[in-house]
C-alpha cells in the first residue's frame, strides 16, 4: 500500500479525537491552574496515576465536558509510541 492510500484510513481513526474535541471546551493554562488550585480538578500526575496511564505528557488539555473536567494528553510510552489518552479529572 503506498503512503497516500493510508490518508483516508488515518483521517476515519482521528474523527473520534475531533469529534470529542468539539463538544469540549478547553481550557487555557491560566483557567487550568486556577480551577486545579481551587480542587474543582485533580492535577495531572493524580488523574494519570488514578488511571494508571504511564509515560511521558508531550502535550495536554485540561477541558470540561458534560459538566465535568477530563484532561486530554498525548503520551509517550516506553515502546517509543505516542497515544492519545482521556482521564477524568474529578
Amino acid at each position: 500500500m503506498n503512503r497516500f492510500a493510508r490518508i483516508p484510513a488515518l483521517a476515519l481513526a482521528l474523527l473520534p479525537l475531533l469529534a470529542a474535541g468539539a463538544q469540549a471546551a478547553c481550557l487555557g493554562s491560566g483557567e487550568a491552574r486556577q480551577v486545579v488550585s481551587s480542587g474543582q480538578a485533580m492535577p495531572l500526575s493524580a488523574a494519570l496515576s488514578r488511571a494508571g496511564v504511564s509515560g511521558e505528557v508531550v502535550n495536554v488539555q485540561l477541558c470540561e465536558e458534560g459538566g465535568r473536567y477530563v484532561y486530554h494528553a498525548s503520551v509517550l510510552g516506553s515502546d517509543g509510541r505516542v497515544s492519545q489518552v482521556s482521564v477524568p479529572a474529578n
